[in-house]
């Protein structure tokens, strides 16, 4: 077994361990804690891991891509990326803390904002970037898994009903920083702070907020339609439609997850070996395939049946625009290994043109065919949306790919 194909392994493996520990603890919260606080604790994991946006701003993805370039530079990179990291989180912490004591009459509320907040360190400090820059998959394998399952293990300890509400959040947090600061002394982190180095920062930050507006814009269009079908629908209608359109972001979530298994190859190989470049694009596309076969032809076959099973037969309204939505799958399997070609060699700036030229068709076609057809509709525009993305993608890589090869 090659290691690309190892690569693709540890990582499918780092995103199962970490989403069943996950559930777990989820399910294990739920109970325990009941709807009130449990739905507290949700709200303030919801608005920090969109917050956590801001924290990373792309450098994540940008430091796999440099870091699979100049490998001696990884400690560099590390100090410089985790340094700029802290600052953000510092300022962002600042803010919500001093937002919740202002705004929040609830005295446990402020106490449970702030012991939320304390993952933005953790995000910032947080080196799998690293790793799969290198390679080295294995490692975030055992990041994902070990948080994850120190996090579950302190609070199935420790959190033994209502009345422990706030100590399950503290437990989340402080769990999330045992790995990060392993991660880090591995590393030999040096924090910089000093005016030269910002300037280093400024010149990635050049490359990484495109990378970051690209993940920002796709995730406002996958969520959009769900809002927009809020304004014209029934809840019922906007509820079969989610039990849809999570099940297909649950499958581009793993291709994503695969792709940056990827990406340390891709951004090696470009300017120096287009052979081994052309040829690990070619092992995504066919997983890309297998995936295909095994996830979405299945779903188009059985989509009424798995929906009845799974949720109940409340819920098979959804069944058509399933089907509808997992043809559009297709196309976004298809798209993610020459997407991620683009961003390697550096032309991220043709991939977010996709998404924003996608994002607005899809827009456009929800507005158009939501208030008549609903949810079917909104299964339209996601196909319509997808077919266009890949098409310019294919675009996209034969001109600026083919060109720098011949140059």
């Amino acid at each position: 077994m090659g290691r690309l194909e190892k690569n693709f392994i540890w990582m499918a493996a780092a995103n199962i361990a970490g989403s069943f520990f996950s559930i777990a603890l989820f399910i294990y919260l739920a109970r325990t804690l009941k709807a009130e606080a449990f739905g507290s604790i949700s709200y303030a994991h919801s608005f920090i891991f969109y917050m956590l946006n801001f924290v990373d701003l792309g450098l994540s993805t940008y430091g796999v891509r440099e870091v699979a370039k100049n490998k001696e530079r990884v400690s560099e990179y590390v100090s410089e990326i985790v340094s700029f990291k802290l600052l953000i989180a510092g300022v962002l912490f600042v803010i919500i803390v001093a937002a919740a004591f202002l705004a929040c009459p609830s005295t446990q509320f402020k106490v449970l904002m702030a012991e939320v907040a304390l993952l933005l360190f953790a995000a910032a400090m947080g080196t799998d970037w690293a790793f799969q820059g290198q390679e080295k998959m294995r490692m975030v394998f055992v990041s994902f898994a070990a948080t994850t399952l120190l996090q579950f293990l302190l609070i199935y300890i420790f959190v033994k009903g209502a009345n422990d509400f706030l100590k399950a959040p503290l437990l989340y947090s402080l769990a999330a920083f045992f790995i990060p600061i392993a991660f880090l002394l591995h590393f030999r982190y040096r924090p910089k702070f000093e005016m030269g180095y910002l300037k280093q920062i400024k010149r990635y930050l050049s490359s990484s907020i495109i990378i970051w507006s690209i993940a920002i814009f796709a995730q406002v269009y996958n969520g959009l339609d769900i809002v927009l079908l809020g304004l014209f629908k029934s809840p019922e209608e906007v509820g079969c439609f989610s039990v849809a359109r999570r099940a297909v972001s649950g499958c581009t979530l793993l291709m994503v997850f695969l792709a940056n298994a990827l990406l340390p190859r891709l951004s090696s190989t470009f300017s120096n070996d287009i052979c081994q470049f052309k040829s690990a694009t070619g092992k995504f596309l066919k997983i890309s395939l297998f995936l295909t076969i095994l996830v979405v032809l299945p779903i188009i076959v059985l989509s009424g049946p798995i929906i009845s099973f799974a949720l109940g037969g409340e819920y098979l309204s959804a069944s058509l625009p399933f089907k509808v939505m997992a043809l559009g799958l297709i196309f976004v399997f298809f798209n993610l290994p020459f997407s991620t070609g683009l961003v390697a060699a550096g032309f991220e700036k043709e991939v977010l043109k996709q998404v924003l030229a996608s994002a607005c068709l899809n827009v456009v076609v929800n507005i158009i065919l939501m208030p008549k057809y609903g949810m079917m509709g909104a299964a339209i525009a996601f196909l319509l949306a997808e077919i266009l993305a890949l098409i310019w993608i294919l675009c996209a890589y034969r001109k600026n790919i083919s060109v720098c090869r011949q140059s």
